[in-house]
């Protein structure tokens, strides 16, 4: 608890930011198609704000160094806000569009904000710990704010006010905490090149990542409100987003630790081949199948696809020098967005089509059958790290990207 003490605020103020995340989450897709949207349009949205976000990754250490961790906080989670009430005010797909994309830029940002603060004010004796405690409070409130709207309608403009209502709360901790932020500091970067030349594994990895799980997650309500029997479509969607997320919450830490242990791309491909052996029962089976059954395939699901992504950046990790990783780090989170830009549109093109609702099932398995492949090739082709040179890994999970989910780091 003493390590903790120094950086409770920020870890108070990611708590409240995710919520509203998870809310927006599962609201967004459902309030969308309830305005006539279709699949392919659910998915263009969550792809722009998975654009968006990748905007805000790559200027946020800019503006980080110029203007500070906590303007840059403050900055973000007030627009953050403002697009969550206008959505409730305004319904109008080109204007959600529009919002969506602000709010995935001012997500990276307060991200990026808080855990560059977070990273640089913990000794480097506690970080493990002190990181474990922010990523269970960022995960348990994520999966705590699609509950909060079981019971309400997507359109209804009290979600969005609750939105904007923890927004605002996380405002508070940030802005009136006495501890002093780090210097300002401009990172430099890692040219694309390079990192596909140290690691095309944790580069392939961090893709698909972002390929699979933003574009699954962002149409999942879609999906699941075709389950609701009793019309409840917003309670069922939000089960299913949790269900799927608890699953990779419970499998992240094992998975983490067993890859300190073996060739990390060995846990990479069994994870991917469970959670597309669960996406492929889904396709198979999901209209003869009770809601109970596909819930449990959702759960298996995020306990293999949401959690390799930490697997991919510690192997990155093993691979670059000390003077390079947070460079590495940050291009690794780039490549993740590039991924969850192209996913849900991909997504929503083969829900639209004769496959169906269920199609979006069939796009993961695939994508993460590729991965299955891709890490057995280099297994092959390229030795693992040895023992004595293979850091420890840290939990680092896409979380930031609420509604499209998770930027990996949380």
């Amino acid at each position: 608890m003493h390590a903790i003490r120094p950086v409770l605020s920020l870890v108070l103020a990611v708590w409240f930011l995710q919520l509203s995340g998870g809310m927006l989450s599962v609201v967004t897709p459902i309030g969308l198609s309830e305005m006539g949207t279709s699949s392919i349009g659910v998915g263009i949205v969550a792809g722009l704000h998975a654009a968006g976000f990748m905007a805000g990754a790559y200027y946020a250490p800019i503006l980080i160094g110029e203007i500070g961790n906590i303007r840059v906080f403050a900055a973000g989670a007030a627009l953050t806000a403002v697009g969550a009430i206008s959505q409730g005010l305004w319904t109008s797909e080109i204007g959600w569009a529009l919002v969506r994309f602000i709010q995935g830029a001012t997500f990276a940002g307060m991200f990026a904000a808080a855990e560059a603060w977070l990273g640089r004010v913990t000794p480097q004796q506690h970080r493990g710990n002190v990181l474990g405690v922010y990523n269970v409070a960022a995960k348990a409130a994520l999966l705590s704010g699609p509950l909060i709207v079981v019971g309400m309608t997507p359109l209804d403009p009290k979600v969005y006010l609750w939105c904007g209502l923890f927004l605002a709360a996380a405002l508070v901790p940030v802005c009136l905490t006495r501890r002093q932020e780090p210097p300002k500091i401009v990172s430099d970067r890692l040219p694309i090149s390079r990192l596909l030349k140290i690691s095309p594994s944790a580069s392939a990895g961090v893709f698909i990542a972002g390929l699979v799980n933003s574009g699954t997650l962002a149409l999942l309500p879609v999906f699941a409100a075709t389950l609701a029997s009793d019309g409840n479509a917003l309670a069922t969607a939000g089960i299913a987003y949790s269900v799927a997320n608890i699953g990779g919450l419970l499998s992240q830490w094992p998975a983490g630790l067993i890859s300190d242990r073996m060739d990390r791309r060995n846990v990479i491909a069994f994870m991917a081949l469970i959670s597309g052996g669960a996406t492929l029962a889904l396709f198979l089976l999901a209209g003869s199948i009770s809601t109970l059954a596909v819930y449990l395939l959702l759960f298996v699901w995020g306990a293999g696809s949401l959690s390799f992504y930490g697997v991919c950046v510690a192997h990155g990790v093993d691979r670059v020098s000390d003077e390079d990783m947070t460079a590495m780090m940050s291009m690794l989170l780039i490549v993740w967005a590039l991924g969850s830009v192209v996913g849900p549109i991909v997504a929503g093109l083969i829900m639209r089509s004769p496959i169906g609702a269920s199609g979006l099932f069939a796009f993961s398995t695939a994508c993460l059958f590729v991965l299955f492949v891709i890490m057995l090739i280099r297994r092959i082709e390229r030795a693992p790290v040895p023992d004595e040179e293979q850091s420890n890994w840290q939990p680092n999970l896409p979380a930031g990207l609420p509604g499209g989910d998770l930027d990996p780091r949380t």
